[in-house]
């Protein structure tokens, strides 16, 4: 009886490695899909950044094209004189940092173009034919206001017809439409780039054809590239339609490529990996190739500029930099069966043995699989509702897009401690002045979160609601609108907000200020020194004494940059000693780093931040907001 229960026993055992050798085959093919997956899922999301790079750098240069073709309208273009041509043109090169210069043209054979030198002096280069021949006519003057300034006057005795350049031509033959044409190197300033012209009909001259062209500089897509890092060895790069030319270049240290210049050939291009991409023939599909006996993965796909128009991203990532981990479970899954048939092995010479307590370990394993189901089904259920607030808070946070639609010139660092903060920063458009904030709620994490949405549904209400746009007044009124709220309670609330609340007047440049514990800095473009304004001390809530909060004008000049901010940063602990930062550290910081450009200041700060926190915890929510007049 006993053998006969052996071999039954050793029959299921069989049974049971043949199932799991099936299980296992299963789970690997279901790994290998996943990966698939996951690859393609990370060059889609690369695709689509890159994409909407290009949007920014391309589509409003295009908007502004027909803007400008309509302005350019409203006068007739043989009465334009150099100041009309400074006031409709030159703040469209000064505005967008990829126009390096303009110019338009008509079917007669004249030409006024417009480009900023690289001492910020302005030239202007004229053509008249049937006046003056094909003489180049050129001006440099420097602007003050309205006025003109000329330097020097001289002629380019070279000979050129309007007519003839490509912009002219491709936007004549396609009128009331938006020509672009091939990459080339501008002959003005020896950049290379890409004209986009759109052309019409003179309204008071209807044999007169008018074209207005803006020319591109191509190393500002090369700037962009460079920090395009979709994975740590993975690469990013953009070329001309027909893959002849580089306009964005790849430029990761591990790269033996010495390019750097836009419109470099692409078969100079050193990286096996990238030249494998650029001569796959099919676009839109990623595939995997292998190199080096690494497996890579690759796609090509158009970015249409045009119906006629178009460049090509490619995208090379290698495989190892994304699926290690899948790799690694493969590897210990197949070490885990292994491990199977040898504790199978064991567990039939000890079945009889065994089986009283197998039993009360499957009971054991039981009660606690289900103990464990329980608390991740309510672990679960909580952090669901945490995400979901965080969905909440971030909806009422205005979005970078918007940010950089207000002010240009800006940057927002926001780090919250936990899923949700008590931080937020908040903004508001009227008309010409900006209301922008950063705040700093009692608590962090969820209580804060709920407090900060109070706060920030508070400030809305006082300016939407109560038609209040000075900050002294705004901050009155939200203290209100949060006393009431807390009042409904029968408990004693303290709670409220620290904030710096600016108004800025984009066309005078001035700007009012009120604040609630939370200083306003300002340095100027030479300043050495930070020019602080301190804020009332007392809350937006409940205070032992409070007062109204006070008004201060400021008038700002260009160059100035004004910082906003939490307490977070100032009180991180770090450092060899783990002390606090300290605001005399943070005034050190904004001092080394206002010249630079605002998205490498933020990139300084949050590098300043990580190396003074080290291993230490972050210990409140950070939110820091800088504006360049």
């Amino acid at each position: 009886m006993k053998a006969q229960i052996d071999r039954i026993i050793k029959h299921i055992a069989v049974i049971t490695l043949i199932l799991s050798a099936l299980i296992m085959g299963y789970i690997v093919y279901e790994l290998s899909i996943t990966k698939n997956d996951i690859a393609r899922s990370l060059v889609d999301k690369t695709i689509d950044k890159t994409q909407h790079k290009l949007e920014d750098f391309f589509i409003p240069v295009r908007n502004q094209l027909n803007t400008s073709s309509v302005q350019a309208q409203m006068k007739p273009i043989h009465e334009f004189n150099q100041t009309d041509y400074n006031k409709l043109f030159v703040p469209i090169i000064e505005n967008y940092d990829q126009i390096s210069s303009l110019g338009i043209a008509t079917n007669e054979g004249f030409e006024h173009d417009i480009l900023l030198g690289e001492d910020k002096e302005w030239f202007s280069r004229e053509i008249d034919i049937d006046h003056k021949g094909f003489v180049e006519y050129w001006k440099a003057y420097k602007i003050n206001g309205n006025k003109v300034h000329v330097d020097s006057i001289w002629t380019d005795t070279a000979q050129h017809d309007p007519r003839s350049r490509p912009w002219f031509m491709g936007a004549d033959h396609d009128l009331e439409d938006v020509h672009w044409t091939d990459p080339y190197m501008f002959n003005t300033t020896r950049l290379p780039g890409i004209t986009v012209s759109k052309a019409w009909i003179d309204p008071y001259n209807d044999s007169l054809h008018v074209i207005l062209a803006l020319d591109l500089t191509l190393e500002k897509i090369n700037d962009f590239t460079k920090h395009l890092h979709p994975t740590p060895n993975g690469e990013v790069l953009i070329t001309t339609k027909n893959k002849a030319f580089i306009i964005g270049a790849p430029h990761n240290a591990h790269i033996d490529s010495d390019l750097d210049q836009t419109l470099s050939p692409t078969d100079e291009i050193k990286m096996e990996e990238m030249q494998v991409v650029l001569n796959h023939e099919e676009a839109d599909v990623p595939f995997a190739f292998d190199s080096g006996g690494e497996t890579w993965w690759g796609v090509v796909k158009e970015f249409k500029l045009s119906k006629k128009q178009s460049f090509m991203i490619l995208i090379a990532l290698p495989e190892s930099d994304f699926l290690s981990e899948i790799n690694e479970s493969q590897q210990l899954m197949s070490g885990g069966f292994l491990g199977i048939l040898l504790l199978t092995f064991l567990i039939m010479r000890s079945h009889n043995k065994q089986v009283k307590s197998q039993k009360l370990l499957r009971k054991k394993n039981k009660d606690i699989s289900f103990k464990n189901k329980l608390i991740s089904h309510k672990n679960k259920e909580i952090m669901d509702s945490i995400t979901y607030a965080k969905r909440i808070q971030s909806a009422i946070l205005p979005p970078e897009r918007l940010v950089k639609s207000y002010l240009d010139r800006s940057f927002v660092l926001y780090l919250p401690k936990d899923i949700v903060a008590g931080d937020f920063y908040w903004m508001e458009h009227l008309d010409d002045t900006i209301l922008f904030a950063a705040a700093d709620c009692t608590g962090h994490g969820v209580p804060g979160a709920m407090v900060s949405v109070m706060c920030h549904n508070a400030l809305n209400r006082s300016v939407k609601e109560f038609d209040l746009t000075s900050p002294e007044k705004i901050l009155n009124k939200t203290r209100e609108l949060v006393l009431e709220e807390f009042s409904q309670s029968d408990d004693d609330m303290n709670d409220g907000m620290d904030i710096s609340l600016c108004s800025l007047n984009r066309k005078t440049k001035e700007l009012k200020w009120a604040g609630a514990n939370n200083p306003l800095w300002i340095i100027g473009e030479n300043d050495e020194v930070i020019k602080e304004i301190k804020p009332d001390k007392q809350p937006v809530g409940r205070h032992r004494k409070p007062t109204n909060f006070t008004l201060h004008d400021v008038k700002l000049n260009e160059g100035d940059t004004i910082y906003i901010f939490t307490d977070g940063m100032q009180d991180q602990f770090g450092g060899p000693r783990g002390k606090k930062f300290k605001p005399s550290r943070l005034r050190k910081l904004f001092l080394s780093i206002h010249k630079l450009p605002l998205i490498e200041q933020r990139e300084r700060i949050k590098q300043e931040l990580n190396e003074w926190r080290g291993e230490h915890e972050q210990v409140d929510d950070i939110c820091i907001i800088a504006v360049k007049v």
